[in-house]
Protein backbone atom coordinates (compact mmCIF):
# COMPACT_ATOMS: atom_id res chain seq x y z
CA UNK A 1 0.00 0.00 0.00
CA UNK A 2 1.51 3.50 -0.59
CA UNK A 3 -0.03 6.62 0.67
CA UNK A 4 1.34 10.49 -0.65
CA UNK A 5 4.14 12.15 0.90
CA UNK A 6 3.34 14.40 3.76
CA UNK A 7 5.20 17.25 4.34
CA UNK A 8 8.21 17.08 6.68
CA UNK A 9 10.76 18.68 8.54
CA UNK A 10 13.90 17.80 10.11
CA UNK A 11 12.55 16.39 13.38
CA UNK A 12 9.81 14.72 11.07
CA UNK A 13 13.01 12.67 8.49
CA UNK A 14 15.92 11.71 10.50
CA UNK A 15 17.91 9.81 7.97
CA UNK A 16 18.24 6.12 7.98
CA UNK A 17 21.38 6.39 8.10
CA UNK A 18 21.63 8.06 11.39
CA UNK A 19 19.75 5.62 13.71
CA UNK A 20 20.45 1.60 14.15
CA UNK A 21 17.10 -0.28 14.13
CA UNK A 22 18.02 -2.01 17.17
CA UNK A 23 20.69 -0.23 19.78
CA UNK A 24 20.51 3.30 18.77
CA UNK A 25 16.49 3.48 17.77
CA UNK A 26 15.83 1.98 21.24
CA UNK A 27 18.29 5.57 22.78
CA UNK A 28 17.79 7.94 20.03
CA UNK A 29 21.34 7.37 19.27
CA UNK A 30 23.03 7.20 16.08
CA UNK A 31 25.09 4.21 15.23
CA UNK A 32 28.86 4.28 15.16
CA UNK A 33 30.04 3.53 11.66
CA UNK A 34 29.00 6.89 9.42
CA UNK A 35 29.39 7.77 5.69
CA UNK A 36 33.34 8.81 4.93
CA UNK A 37 33.35 12.19 3.76
CA UNK A 38 37.26 13.98 2.85
CA UNK A 39 39.02 15.95 5.32
CA UNK A 40 39.11 19.00 5.45
CA UNK A 41 39.43 22.60 7.62
CA UNK A 42 36.03 23.59 8.38
CA UNK A 43 34.55 26.47 10.47
CA UNK A 44 32.20 26.36 13.35
CA UNK A 45 29.45 28.51 12.53
CA UNK A 46 27.36 30.36 15.09
CA UNK A 47 27.27 31.38 18.94
CA UNK A 48 25.66 34.28 21.03
CA UNK A 49 22.88 35.84 19.21
CA UNK A 50 21.48 39.41 19.93
CA UNK A 51 17.67 39.43 19.73
CA UNK A 52 14.94 37.45 20.44
CA UNK A 53 14.26 36.01 17.08
CA UNK A 54 15.17 32.21 17.08
CA UNK A 55 14.71 31.30 13.91
CA UNK A 56 16.23 34.22 12.29
CA UNK A 57 19.47 32.99 13.97
CA UNK A 58 18.25 29.26 12.42
CA UNK A 59 18.02 30.33 9.22
CA UNK A 60 21.40 32.60 9.13
CA UNK A 61 23.31 29.85 10.77
CA UNK A 62 22.35 27.01 8.82
CA UNK A 63 22.96 29.25 5.67
CA UNK A 64 26.49 30.66 6.04
CA UNK A 65 27.27 26.63 7.27
CA UNK A 66 26.04 25.03 4.30
CA UNK A 67 27.78 21.31 3.85
CA UNK A 68 31.24 21.79 5.05
CA UNK A 69 30.43 23.48 8.23
CA UNK A 70 29.36 22.66 11.65
CA UNK A 71 26.38 24.97 12.41
CA UNK A 72 26.63 25.91 16.01
CA UNK A 73 23.11 25.90 18.06
CA UNK A 74 21.70 29.27 18.69
CA UNK A 75 22.36 30.62 22.00
CA UNK A 76 19.51 34.03 22.52
CA UNK A 77 20.53 34.98 25.80
CA UNK A 78 18.27 38.43 25.65
CA UNK A 79 15.23 36.52 25.85
CA UNK A 80 16.23 35.99 30.15
CA UNK A 81 17.11 33.65 32.67
CA UNK A 82 17.80 30.40 31.45
CA UNK A 83 19.07 31.50 27.85
CA UNK A 84 22.17 31.77 28.87
CA UNK A 85 25.01 29.29 29.12
CA UNK A 86 25.05 28.12 33.12
CA UNK A 87 21.68 28.23 33.09
CA UNK A 88 20.92 26.17 30.03
CA UNK A 89 23.58 23.47 30.85
CA UNK A 90 22.32 23.39 34.25
CA UNK A 91 19.21 22.80 33.15
CA UNK A 92 20.49 19.53 31.64
CA UNK A 93 21.59 18.00 35.00
CA UNK A 94 19.34 14.62 35.53
CA UNK A 95 18.15 14.41 39.10
CA UNK A 96 18.95 17.44 40.29
CA UNK A 97 16.73 20.70 40.48
CA UNK A 98 18.02 24.11 39.80
CA UNK A 99 16.57 27.68 40.77
CA UNK A 100 18.00 31.27 39.93
CA UNK A 101 19.13 33.26 42.86
CA UNK A 102 20.35 36.29 43.33
CA UNK A 103 23.86 35.20 42.86
CA UNK A 104 23.50 33.16 40.45
CA UNK A 105 21.96 29.09 39.95
CA UNK A 106 22.08 26.91 42.65
CA UNK A 107 21.04 23.21 43.36
CA UNK A 108 17.70 23.72 44.84
CA UNK A 109 17.31 22.21 48.74
CA UNK A 110 16.31 18.58 49.44
CA UNK A 111 12.29 18.49 48.88
CA UNK A 112 12.33 21.31 46.28
CA UNK A 113 10.57 20.58 43.04
CA UNK A 114 12.58 19.48 40.14
CA UNK A 115 10.35 20.99 37.34
CA UNK A 116 10.54 24.62 39.01
CA UNK A 117 9.84 27.73 36.88
CA UNK A 118 13.71 28.58 36.38
CA UNK A 119 14.47 25.09 35.11
CA UNK A 120 11.25 24.69 33.19
CA UNK A 121 12.20 28.05 31.50
CA UNK A 122 15.76 27.02 30.96
CA UNK A 123 14.03 23.91 29.56
CA UNK A 124 11.79 25.08 27.34
CA UNK A 125 14.54 27.87 25.88
CA UNK A 126 16.68 25.03 24.82
CA UNK A 127 13.75 22.98 23.39
CA UNK A 128 12.89 25.86 20.86
CA UNK A 129 16.18 26.37 20.07
CA UNK A 130 16.34 22.33 18.71
CA UNK A 131 12.54 22.93 17.42
CA UNK A 132 13.19 26.44 15.41
CA UNK A 133 16.68 24.78 14.07
CA UNK A 134 14.47 21.71 12.50
CA UNK A 135 11.48 23.10 11.89
CA UNK A 136 13.84 25.80 9.74
CA UNK A 137 15.86 23.07 8.02
CA UNK A 138 13.04 21.73 6.87
CA UNK A 139 11.16 24.54 5.65
CA UNK A 140 14.19 25.27 3.65
CA UNK A 141 15.09 21.90 2.55
CA UNK A 142 18.43 21.84 4.20
CA UNK A 143 19.82 18.74 5.46
CA UNK A 144 21.49 18.80 8.91
CA UNK A 145 24.47 16.67 8.48
CA UNK A 146 26.16 17.94 10.71
CA UNK A 147 25.31 20.04 13.63
CA UNK A 148 27.49 21.42 17.28
CA UNK A 149 26.59 22.60 20.72
CA UNK A 150 27.96 24.82 23.09
CA UNK A 151 27.63 23.81 26.72
CA UNK A 152 29.46 25.25 30.09
CA UNK A 153 32.22 22.69 31.09
CA UNK A 154 32.09 20.40 33.92
CA UNK A 155 35.06 22.36 35.95
CA UNK A 156 33.22 25.96 34.94
CA UNK A 157 30.05 24.59 36.36
CA UNK A 158 31.50 23.65 39.83
CA UNK A 159 32.46 26.91 39.60
CA UNK A 160 29.80 28.94 38.97
CA UNK A 161 26.42 26.93 40.41
CA UNK A 162 25.75 26.94 44.30
CA UNK A 163 25.11 25.04 47.24
CA UNK A 164 21.86 25.32 49.17
CA UNK A 165 23.81 26.35 51.87
CA UNK A 166 25.16 29.76 50.17
CA UNK A 167 28.41 28.45 48.38
CA UNK A 168 29.87 27.03 45.25
CA UNK A 169 29.71 23.55 44.65
CA UNK A 170 33.66 23.87 44.08
CA UNK A 171 33.87 23.31 48.00
CA UNK A 172 32.25 20.55 48.11
CA UNK A 173 34.01 17.59 47.05
CA UNK A 174 30.82 15.34 47.30
CA UNK A 175 28.95 17.80 45.23
CA UNK A 176 31.23 17.67 42.86
CA UNK A 177 31.02 14.51 41.63
CA UNK A 178 27.75 14.46 41.63
CA UNK A 179 27.42 17.12 38.83
CA UNK A 180 30.14 16.32 37.09
CA UNK A 181 28.44 12.77 36.68
CA UNK A 182 25.05 14.54 35.76
CA UNK A 183 26.96 17.00 33.32
CA UNK A 184 28.24 13.77 31.66
CA UNK A 185 24.71 11.67 31.27
CA UNK A 186 22.98 15.75 30.67
CA UNK A 187 25.02 15.99 27.98
CA UNK A 188 24.91 12.61 26.24
CA UNK A 189 21.43 13.43 25.90
CA UNK A 190 21.50 16.70 24.62
CA UNK A 191 23.61 14.77 21.94
CA UNK A 192 21.26 12.09 21.62
CA UNK A 193 18.71 15.25 20.72
CA UNK A 194 20.49 16.93 18.42
CA UNK A 195 19.98 13.31 16.48
CA UNK A 196 16.48 12.74 17.29
CA UNK A 197 15.35 15.98 17.10
CA UNK A 198 17.39 17.86 14.10
CA UNK A 199 18.04 14.84 12.56
CA UNK A 200 22.23 15.53 12.91
CA UNK A 201 24.27 12.61 11.03
CA UNK A 202 26.92 13.79 12.96
CA UNK A 203 27.63 15.82 16.47
CA UNK A 204 30.25 17.61 18.05
CA UNK A 205 30.22 19.74 21.23
CA UNK A 206 31.99 22.67 22.20
CA UNK A 207 33.25 22.36 26.04
CA UNK A 208 33.38 26.25 26.84
CA UNK A 209 35.85 26.12 30.57
CA UNK A 210 36.16 29.76 30.82
CA UNK A 211 36.34 29.17 34.85
CA UNK A 212 39.10 25.89 34.41
CA UNK A 213 42.13 28.20 35.55
CA UNK A 214 40.24 29.59 38.04
CA UNK A 215 39.08 26.84 39.38
CA UNK A 216 41.98 25.11 39.32
CA UNK A 217 43.90 28.08 40.80
CA UNK A 218 41.30 28.88 43.86
CA UNK A 219 40.66 31.73 42.37
CA UNK A 220 37.28 32.18 42.82
CA UNK A 221 35.93 34.37 45.52
CA UNK A 222 33.37 32.90 48.36
CA UNK A 223 30.17 34.29 48.65
CA UNK A 224 31.06 36.78 51.27
CA UNK A 225 33.60 38.22 49.05
CA UNK A 226 36.56 37.75 51.93
CA UNK A 227 37.86 34.46 51.03
CA UNK A 228 38.89 32.39 47.28
CA UNK A 229 37.48 28.93 47.14
CA UNK A 230 40.51 26.47 47.74
CA UNK A 231 41.60 24.81 44.67
CA UNK A 232 40.24 22.11 43.06
CA UNK A 233 43.01 19.52 42.59
CA UNK A 234 44.58 18.53 39.10
CA UNK A 235 44.04 15.25 39.23
CA UNK A 236 40.63 15.37 40.03
CA UNK A 237 39.72 17.81 37.02
CA UNK A 238 41.78 15.37 34.87
CA UNK A 239 39.44 12.37 35.74
CA UNK A 240 36.12 14.49 35.75
CA UNK A 241 37.25 15.51 31.94
CA UNK A 242 38.10 12.01 31.04
CA UNK A 243 35.05 10.18 32.27
CA UNK A 244 33.25 12.93 30.02
CA UNK A 245 35.16 12.46 27.35
CA UNK A 246 35.18 8.99 27.35
CA UNK A 247 31.22 8.52 27.52
CA UNK A 248 30.98 11.47 24.86
CA UNK A 249 33.72 10.54 22.40
CA UNK A 250 35.80 7.91 23.38
CA UNK A 251 35.48 4.00 23.40
CA UNK A 252 32.36 3.93 25.99
CA UNK A 253 30.44 5.44 23.19
CA UNK A 254 31.47 3.06 20.45
CA UNK A 255 30.69 0.04 22.89
CA UNK A 256 27.14 1.77 23.06
CA UNK A 257 26.41 1.93 19.15
CA UNK A 258 26.79 5.61 19.00
CA UNK A 259 29.23 7.44 17.04
CA UNK A 260 31.66 9.67 18.84
CA UNK A 261 31.00 13.30 18.95
CA UNK A 262 33.59 15.53 17.57
CA UNK A 263 34.71 17.51 20.97
CA UNK A 264 36.46 20.65 21.39
CA UNK A 265 37.57 21.88 25.28
CA UNK A 266 38.27 25.28 25.70
CA UNK A 267 40.07 25.79 28.47
CA UNK A 268 39.90 29.66 29.76
CA UNK A 269 41.07 32.27 32.19
CA UNK A 270 38.40 33.58 33.14
CA UNK A 271 38.75 35.61 36.93
CA UNK A 272 42.55 34.62 36.67
CA UNK A 273 44.87 36.95 36.98
CA UNK A 274 47.61 36.46 34.58
CA UNK A 275 50.48 35.74 37.31
CA UNK A 276 47.89 32.72 38.38
CA UNK A 277 47.14 29.67 37.43
CA UNK A 278 47.92 27.60 34.93
CA UNK A 279 48.32 29.34 31.53
CA UNK A 280 46.86 27.80 27.99
CA UNK A 281 49.67 25.19 27.35
CA UNK A 282 49.76 23.58 30.64
CA UNK A 283 45.01 23.94 30.45
CA UNK A 284 45.80 22.16 27.11
CA UNK A 285 48.50 19.48 28.65
CA UNK A 286 45.86 18.66 31.26
CA UNK A 287 43.20 18.23 28.65
CA UNK A 288 45.66 16.02 26.70
CA UNK A 289 46.07 14.00 30.06
CA UNK A 290 42.31 13.16 29.89
CA UNK A 291 42.08 12.01 26.22
CA UNK A 292 40.04 9.00 26.02
CA UNK A 293 41.18 5.95 23.78
CA UNK A 294 41.32 6.61 20.36
CA UNK A 295 38.58 5.33 18.06
CA UNK A 296 38.73 3.84 14.60
CA UNK A 297 38.05 7.36 12.12
CA UNK A 298 34.73 7.02 10.61
CA UNK A 299 35.72 8.84 7.53
CA UNK A 300 39.31 9.24 5.55
CA UNK A 301 39.66 12.65 7.18
CA UNK A 302 43.54 13.24 6.06
CA UNK A 303 45.38 12.55 9.46
CA UNK A 304 47.81 9.73 9.76
CA UNK A 305 47.75 6.93 12.07
CA UNK A 306 45.13 3.53 12.49
CA UNK A 307 42.99 5.93 14.55
CA UNK A 308 41.85 9.25 14.45
CA UNK A 309 41.21 11.59 17.50
CA UNK A 310 37.56 13.30 18.17
CA UNK A 311 38.57 15.60 21.27
CA UNK A 312 41.01 18.51 20.88
CA UNK A 313 41.13 21.88 22.12
CA UNK A 314 40.26 25.16 21.24
CA UNK A 315 42.96 28.04 21.53
CA UNK A 316 43.36 32.07 19.47
CA UNK A 317 45.31 32.02 16.60
CA UNK A 318 48.82 32.40 18.15
CA UNK A 319 51.31 35.22 17.06
CA UNK A 320 54.52 34.01 17.12
CA UNK A 321 56.12 37.62 18.10
CA UNK A 322 54.27 38.01 21.46
CA UNK A 323 55.73 36.29 24.49
CA UNK A 324 53.05 33.58 24.64
CA UNK A 325 53.09 32.74 20.80
CA UNK A 326 55.86 30.24 21.24
CA UNK A 327 53.89 28.09 23.84
CA UNK A 328 51.16 28.42 22.25
CA UNK A 329 52.31 27.37 18.99
CA UNK A 330 54.34 23.94 21.01
CA UNK A 331 50.86 23.48 21.25
CA UNK A 332 48.99 23.63 17.81
CA UNK A 333 51.93 22.06 16.54
CA UNK A 334 51.90 18.64 19.37
CA UNK A 335 48.04 18.58 18.79
CA UNK A 336 48.32 19.15 15.25
CA UNK A 337 51.21 15.93 14.60
CA UNK A 338 49.50 13.74 16.85
CA UNK A 339 46.48 14.11 14.49
CA UNK A 340 44.07 15.51 17.21
CA UNK A 341 41.22 17.95 15.94
CA UNK A 342 42.33 22.05 16.54
CA UNK A 343 40.07 24.78 17.20
CA UNK A 344 41.00 27.87 16.04
CA UNK A 345 39.58 31.13 17.18
CA UNK A 346 39.64 33.76 14.29
CA UNK A 347 41.37 36.84 15.42
CA UNK A 348 41.08 39.98 14.20
CA UNK A 349 44.69 40.84 12.15
CA UNK A 350 45.19 36.61 12.44
CA UNK A 351 43.56 35.88 9.34
CA UNK A 352 43.79 32.58 7.02
CA UNK A 353 46.60 34.41 4.70
CA UNK A 354 49.05 35.35 8.11
CA UNK A 355 47.90 32.44 9.95
CA UNK A 356 49.14 29.77 7.03
CA UNK A 357 52.64 32.12 6.60
CA UNK A 358 52.43 31.13 10.74
CA UNK A 359 52.49 27.74 10.26
CA UNK A 360 55.35 27.57 7.71
CA UNK A 361 57.75 29.84 9.71
CA UNK A 362 57.34 27.60 13.29
CA UNK A 363 57.83 24.76 10.61
CA UNK A 364 54.52 23.06 11.18
CA UNK A 365 53.36 20.57 7.98
CA UNK A 366 50.69 22.30 6.12
CA UNK A 367 49.11 19.64 5.56
CA UNK A 368 48.51 19.35 9.26
CA UNK A 369 46.17 22.40 9.18
CA UNK A 370 43.50 19.58 8.10
CA UNK A 371 42.01 18.94 10.81
CA UNK A 372 41.49 22.48 12.13
CA UNK A 373 38.04 24.20 12.62
CA UNK A 374 38.14 27.78 12.35
CA UNK A 375 35.73 29.58 14.89
CA UNK A 376 34.39 32.82 15.60
CA UNK A 377 33.55 35.76 17.55
CA UNK A 378 31.82 35.24 20.85
CA UNK A 379 28.99 37.39 19.63
CA UNK A 380 27.48 36.87 16.38
CA UNK A 381 25.22 37.93 13.52
CA UNK A 382 25.17 37.14 10.06
CA UNK A 383 28.03 38.91 8.74
CA UNK A 384 30.63 37.46 11.24
CA UNK A 385 29.19 33.89 10.58
CA UNK A 386 30.16 34.43 6.57
CA UNK A 387 33.86 35.96 7.65
CA UNK A 388 34.01 32.81 9.44
CA UNK A 389 32.71 30.27 6.97
CA UNK A 390 35.25 32.12 4.51
CA UNK A 391 38.06 31.84 6.76
CA UNK A 392 37.98 28.46 7.13
CA UNK A 393 37.43 28.05 3.02
CA UNK A 394 40.23 30.19 2.50
CA UNK A 395 42.49 28.56 5.10
CA UNK A 396 41.36 25.41 3.15
CA UNK A 397 42.51 26.74 -0.39
CA UNK A 398 45.42 27.61 1.28
CA UNK A 399 46.10 24.26 2.40
CA UNK A 400 45.68 22.45 -0.62
CA UNK A 401 47.39 24.53 -2.31
CA UNK A 402 51.08 24.09 -0.66
CA UNK A 403 49.95 20.18 -0.61
CA UNK A 404 49.50 20.10 -4.26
Amino acid sequence: MTTDPAPTTARDSVSPLAVDPAEAARHGLAPAAEPAEPGRVRALVGGTWRGLNAAEAALATLGEAGDAHWPLLPELPDRGPGAEPVGRTAALLPDLAVDLQPHGWRISPPGARSNGMDHRRATAHLSEDLHRLADTAGAEGIGIDRLAVRVVGPLSLLGSLWLPGGERVAVDAGARRDVAAAWTEGVAGLLSRLRTEAGARRTALWIDEPLAAAVLAGALPTASGYRTVRSVPRDEARTHWRAALAVLAGEEARASGVAPAQVWIDAGRRGCSAEEGPGPAELALLASEALPTPVAPAADDGRSGSAAQTVGVALDAPDPDVPAGPAAWDVVGGWSEAGRPLAIRHVAGRGPAALMRDVERVGLDPALTVGWTMMGPAVVGKEALRRTAQAADELEDRRTDLAG
